[in-house]
């Protein structure tokens, strides 16, 4: 009798056992990949002068989804940390070409707006006649040796003076400088009958 049961036994099928997984599976990032994207749209521009002045838009939005996608309960993070990761270098970068600009203009101008003081020396050996460039216009004079003339405005930006010694002269000689802040800008001499020289210069390159 216990033959049959243990036979009975051993012919019934066994059941599979399932073992049971408590692993929850993160799900996909929305609001990461928004983040991402704006990240890199503002890192992108970021680096564009002028243009990059959107940038501190775009940045601080990557910066808010990041932090919003790191928040959010089995959700992916990678792509919520590198958005958040471009908005903030976006901002530094678009920060520090804006800078860059900003100083390089403002030089510009100190430069082309800045008051220059601009000397004018002359020397003949006899008679000779000068014309040379004010901020109103040109002028001239005769004269009959050594002639210096120094002229500060904000108006300058290229100045030239000519000398064109006596046609009765044959031994003449005469010579320019233009001085810019101190500094020789141009100079030049001429001899013979009716001897010339002209000068001239620029307050960009002194």
């Amino acid at each position: 009798m216990s033959d049959i049961k243990n036979d009975t036994y051993s012919t019934m099928p066994q059941q599979p056992v399932h073992h049971v997984r408590m692993v929850e599976d993160k799900r996909k990032n929305g609001l990461g990949v928004a983040a991402l994207v704006v990240g890199i749209v503002a890192a992108v521009f970021s680096l564009i002068p002028l243009v990059g002045m959107i940038a501190f838009f775009l940045g601080p939005v990557a910066i808010i989804l990041g932090i919003i996608a790191l928040f959010l309960k089995n959700r992916k993070k990678g792509m919520a940390i590198t958005g958040l990761i471009l908005g903030v270098v976006s901002l530094i970068v678009a920060g520090m070409v804006t800078a860059g600009v900003s100083a390089a203009a403002k030089s510009i101008d100190e430069t082309i707006n800045a008051e220059h003081t601009v000397e004018y020396v002359v020397t003949t050996s006899g008679p000779a006649h000068i014309s040379y460039w004010t901020p109103g216009g040109s002028s001239t004079e005769d004269i009959t040796a050594e002639w210096k003339k120094s002229i500060t405005s904000k108006d300058f930006n290229i100045t030239s003076i000519s000398i064109t010694g006596s046609y009765t002269d044959a031994s003449g000689a005469v010579s320019c400088d233009i001085l810019i802040d101190g500094k020789s800008a141009g100079k030049n001499t001429g001899s013979g009958t009716g001897a010339h020289a002209s000068c001239s210069g620029n307050t960009w390159q002194k």
